[in-house]
């Protein structure tokens, strides 16, 4: 196949995304790579980072000539506002949403096979009017589809049934439906995205010691087990419930499903904080991101690290190879 088209957004322009993302450009990967920004922006933040560039306005992966080294090909998106690194403002929110709409846009359009992006700061964007509530909810409106995050890291993955919900709302979305949809859609995208013949999926339950046979709640004897049971005999590979606080010693697995949002992230970043790829299954583009905050406190200060932002443009190639294969 052609070298894949892959569009980043850096999301919040006063944190670590700019840095994060030129410094990912040193290396050199099997793609045409544009980025949706003003310009002046990175060209700045280059000039803090010392970081040597060349800056291209393009506006088609047409325009983009891979064999100009050390060049940004920039799709440009002029930011009104002042952007000083290490000073959040929510007058940005509009260009962020206006920078990830055009990043979408191209995807759905399937001019671009795939986009990553780059770090926000969602208080900013809903103090500043918009209702966003993170990444993966945004882009499932924009793009259809079921959305579920996973959380890849060298050795686990990890996706989730709930996303940034209240926990007190969790147990209102472990529901049959929802937990049949959501290990079918898992199997489905690991067999396509990561070519895992029969993926082996663990789940998570929500209760300590998964329930206790039923003596510490009953969503896993009620809702959880029949559901794995019955995908079973629809010969999906998945087995379950798990107590969470064990799960991750499972050694023969390809993903966990965990219920809900700090279940099992919270170990799996205190062991790979810096490698981590967040990426969105079950919707019609790949995306695929940092995992990661904006750190404001370090943008614009050579001090950040890009290695999540480098995993997540590979993994973004090598989905986009392996689907079009």
């Amino acid at each position: 196949m052609p070298i894949p088209n892959i569009i980043i957004t850096t999301g919040e322009p006063s944190g670590i995304g700019p840095d994060v993302f030129l410094m990912s450009q040193k290396n050199n990967y099997n793609a045409k790579i544009a980025v949706v920004s003003d310009i002046s922006i990175l060209q700045e933040r280059a000039e803090i980072l010392k970081i040597k560039f060349h800056f291209e306005k393009v506006s088609s992966f047409e325009e983009i000539n891979r064999g100009k080294k050390e060049t940004i090909f920039c799709i440009h998106v002029k930011n009104d506002n002042k952007v000083v690194p290490g000073n959040i403002s929510e007058n940005n929110a509009g260009y962020i949403l206006k920078t990830l709409d055009i990043g979408l846009d191209f995807c759905k359009k399937k001019i671009s096979d795939a986009i990553v992006t780059g770090p926000i700061n969602k208080s900013s964007i809903l103090s500043s009017g918009y209702t966003f509530y993170g990444h993966t909810e945004y882009i499932e409106k924009k793009v259809g589809g079921n959305a579920i995050m996973m959380i890849h890291s060298k050795q686990n993955r990890v996706a989730l049934l709930t996303t940034h919900i209240p926990l007190s709302d969790v147990k209102n979305f472990i529901n049959e439906e929802n937990l049949k949809d959501t290990i079918k859609i898992i199997d489905m995208e690991l067999k396509m995205k990561f070519k895992i013949k029969n993926p082996r999926i663990l789940v998570c339950g929500l209760n300590p010691h998964a329930g206790e046979n039923g003596y510490i709640g009953i969503e896993e004897k009620k809702i959880i087990e029949p559901v794995i049971e019955k995908l079973r005999t629809e010969e999906i590979n998945v087995l379950g419930p798990f107590s969470a606080d064990t799960i991750l010693n499972e050694k023969k697995h390809d993903i966990i499903l965990s219920m809900y949002h700090d279940q099992i992230l919270p170990a799996l970043k205190f062991i790979n904080f810096n490698s981590l790829v967040n990426t969105t299954l079950g919707i019609p583009i790949i995306r695929t991101s940092v995992d990661h905050g904006t750190a404001i406190d370090l943008a614009g200060t050579n001090q950040a690290n890009s290695e999540s932002m480098e995993n997540a443009i590979n993994m973004a190639i090598n989905f986009a190879k392996n689907i079009n294969a």
